[in-house]
């Protein structure tokens, strides 16, 4: 509790997880999204927000976190998680989630963190999440907890439908430019 955590990809089904999940626990959620839809969805959560698209990141990182950074929930990598870094309190911690921004790359034209040498300064601890790290009991702990803030109404989502078969291909590249907000589904 008391925290600032940043979320990337905040409007995103993850990311609007992650964020109100944070909130519930009584810390100071900023997240960025690339639209100002999505980023007033993100404020109508409470959530601190600012579009990545029309902010300088460093910039934004001023305004809503002057204090600095204490929990980085990644979702998209690259040229976002080396600026954060940048921005990361001593003993900082980030969830390596995702890399969005990398994962249509070919392998050489990837981008390439310059500034890792702050995980050893400040001495940060990053480390990569995946679900199916956790075992059943962990993930029936977690449900429960996940139903327990939707019935309190502390978790909500959001859902991207395209309707039809045919739409799987455009759902799918969509998730990867930022089409959805939310959930992306495809109702067949």
């Amino acid at each position: 509790a008391g925290e600032t955590v940043f979320v990337t990809g905040g409007a995103g089904a993850v990311g609007s997880c992650a964020c109100q999940i944070f909130l519930s626990y009584g810390c100071k959620v900023v997240s960025c999204a690339g639209s100002n839809e999505k980023v007033k969805w993100l404020q109508d959560l409470g959530i601190k927000a600012f579009n990545y698209k029309e902010n300088a990141l460093d910039d934004a990182f001023m305004k809503f976190c002057p204090k600095g950074i204490d929990i980085y929930w990644d979702n998209v990598g690259g040229e976002m998680l080396e600026t954060t870094l940048a921005h990361m309190n001593n003993f900082g911690r980030v969830v390596c989630c995702g890399m969005i921004s990398q994962y249509n790359k070919a392998p050489k034209d990837r981008y390439g963190i310059k500034n890792l040498f702050l995980v050893v300064s400040k001495r940060l601890k990053l480390q990569g999440f995946i679900m199916s790290d956790y075992n059943t009991e962990q993930t029936v702990a977690a449900r429960k907890e996940l139903i327990k803030l939707i019935s309190e109404g502390k978790l909500k989502t959001m859902e991207t439908i395209m309707n039809g078969f045919e739409k799987i291909p455009e759902a799918f590249c969509g998730l990867f430019t930022g089409k959805n907000l939310g959930k992306m589904l495809v109702k067949i």
